[in-house]
């Protein structure tokens, strides 16, 4: 044989032994990596499941902005005080549900800002609508039912009249002006403590 064909044979040997019919390699019996694909659906329905949890249970949200300022809440020894702002007609049920703790009360302050501003402004909450407040020279307390079932965590305050220049004392407070029209303020709040504690 000579040193050509002698060559020859060890390749073709080497070739079998690496074939297809060879012993798997360590490296190639591990399991496949998972594919880039899957991983990025199964991150994406991990982030849009995290999304939609914060989205449903109100944000979670507990302080206020300036684009969702909170409604704060009536302790429960103050209701009696407060309940003096609400309609005659419907107070005494309003006060009892409150006093139950199955529908708290929420409180805002509305003063005037300078002294050429206020006016006659009524609030909406839910399907509650306020008697109307003249705005003039003190600051005015105003209870109101939350705007939505307290559970929900948030809501829209509607202020309807004609007012300028009325300062709304949520968290944070802002400045409203009705006289083109209501104001709809979109507002939350804490729902850890449903009796005002």
């Amino acid at each position: 044989m000579s040193e050509v064909e002698r060559q020859n044979a060890e390749r073709q040997a080497q070739d079998r032994l690496s074939g297809p019919h060879a012993a798997p390699s360590p490296a190639a019996s591990a399991k496949p990596a998972l594919s880039p694909s899957l991983i990025a659906i199964v991150g994406g329905l991990v982030a849009a499941g995290a999304v939609a949890g914060v989205l449903l249970s109100g944000g979670g949200e507990t302080a206020g902005t300036a684009e969702r300022p909170a409604l704060n809440l009536v302790k429960t020894g103050q209701i009696d005080k407060a309940a003096e702002t609400l309609p005659a007609d419907e107070k005494d049920k309003i006060v009892a549900e409150a006093k139950a703790c199955r529908a708290p009360l929420g409180l805002m302050r509305l003063s005037k800002t300078k002294a050429d501003a206020g006016g006659v402004v009524r609030i909406r909450a839910g399907n509650y609508l306020s008697p109307a407040f003249n705005i003039t020279d003190g600051p005015i307390n105003i209870a109101v039912p939350f705007p939505a079932p307290y559970e929900a965590g948030k809501g829209e305050i509607v202020i309807e009249g004609a007012a300028k220049d009325v300062f709304v004392e949520l968290t944070p407070g802002l400045t409203v002006d009705t006289t083109a029209g209501v104001r709809r303020i979109p507002v939350i709040w804490n729902t850890s403590k449903p009796c005002g504690g």
